[in-house]
């Protein structure tokens, strides 16, 4: 648990980095940032507020504008307003956010350049709501989707964010016009978890219209959670940062609807990244709303889904869809060669080290990283893998 100390220092560091930085998680844990738990922050604060220490030049001239915050103050605002900082030193932090993280350092794959080289992961966040963030992250599904939401979207929405909700998924999206707002308020309508990620502070509504949304969200036991401190305004870069986070806090990622040009693409590309389950939901092709979402299923970098059985299938463990009257199909017919040379591939239940790693998987097939991943996802579906962090192991 974070102590009062910790928290001045993490709060300080909060507001003086923008986002993240990998040389500041270095600092944070010298040993390891994927081992998380007790850290340097203290020490770190010390360095950004002196400037000195061992502080990179590059960190230095990128905090150079704001290392004189009084960190007392976004405390003593975010106490007064109920918020809380989650940090890796708390026991609600998620251990899949982590994971999601270790496992794209590890990929090995070469991704879309929209994602390559921002691969930073959070060191804390801002947390306005009473639900613990472990537990509210813990089953869920990131729904995203054009501002501009037809009147089919609206409809394919309601119905997918609808049914998963009540199947026990807490639903994530980032409180925008269109797709994003028909999520949460779906979610509210059967009384399930939904939470809000912002790219903005917390005491920030953004889109003003949405004020009341938020409020619903939070009295409802939801959540809103941001990178941002205080006041901090939204703009462009910070929007696509926070999809990173969107797509590492849950399970899976789902594009209702997306123009070719899209930020909820730049989500799907972050999930398809971090080797999560990506869905698509198909449209009419004369539709330039689902243009994104039918390129995204003809290229097979995201499954295609006409309802929310098809994820709840991919997403349940096997005992869990008989119990719901799915996956009851035969799926051994569905096994290309390339499915099966990533299973004769992947690790057994006692297996160590590199085994059912994915660069040792794409070393080991002779298929590129894409194809593996892709095939990753349908096994881990069909019952045939189980992922264990960044390994994946035979389920015999």
């Amino acid at each position: 648990m974070t102590t009062q100390k910790n928290l001045s220092a993490w709060a300080y560091v909060r507001r003086v980095v923008e986002a993240s930085r990998t040389d500041v998680l270095d600092m944070l844990w010298p040993d390891g940032w994927e081992q998380a738990g007790p850290s340097e922050v203290q020490a770190v604060a010390a360095a950004l507020g002196r400037r000195g220490g061992h502080l990179p030049n590059a960190l230095a001239d990128a905090t150079s504008q704001r290392y004189k915050h009084d960190p007392a103050g976004d405390v003593e605002f975010a106490t007064a307003r109920g918020w809380r900082l989650v940090t890796p030193e708390d026991d609600e932090w998620p251990e899949e956010l982590t994971a999601s993280f270790v496992r794209m350092a590890n990929s090995g794959a070469d991704h879309d350049a929209s994602v390559r080289g921002q691969a930073a992961a959070p060191f804390a966040l801002w947390v306005r709501g009473e639900m613990r963030l472990d537990s509210a992250v813990r089953r869920s599904v990131t729904v995203v989707g054009t501002r501009a939401a037809t009147r089919y979207g609206e409809q394919v929405t309601t119905s997918f964010a609808g049914d998963l909700a009540a199947a026990g998924y807490s639903l994530i999206s980032g409180g925008a016009l269109g797709i994003d707002a028909l999520v949460h308020r779906a979610a509210l309508q059967v009384q399930a978890p939904t939470l809000v990620v912002m790219a903005c502070g917390l005491d920030v509504s953004y889109p003003k219209s949405h004020t009341d949304l938020f409020e619903q969200i939070v009295a409802a036991g939801g959540l809103l959670i941001s990178e941002y401190p205080p006041g901090t305004p939204p703009a462009r870069h910070r929007f696509l940062t926070r999809n990173r986070l969107a797509a590492a806090l849950s399970q899976a990622t789902l594009v209702v609807e997306a123009p070719l040009r899209s930020g909820a693409l730049n989500t799907l590309n972050w999930a398809e990244a971090f080797v999560k389950p990506t869905f698509a939901v198909p449209g009419p092709v004369t539709s330039h709303a689902s243009l994104g979402c039918l390129d995204r299923i003809r290229s097979s970098r995201a499954t295609l889904a006409v309802s929310a059985r098809d994820l709840i299938e991919q997403l349940s463990p096997l005992g869990e869809q008989m119990a719901l009257g799915l996956g009851e199909e035969d799926h051994s017919s569905l096994l290309s060669w390339e499915h099966v040379a990533v299973i004769d591939a992947a690790g057994l239940p006692s297996g160590r080290g590199s085994e059912g790693r994915l660069p040792q998987l794409v070393e080991a097939t002779g298929l590129p990283a894409r194809t593996v991943i892709r095939c990753l996802r349908d096994l881990e579906g069909m019952g045939r893998l189980r992922r264990e962090v960044d390994r994946w192991i035979r389920v015999e």
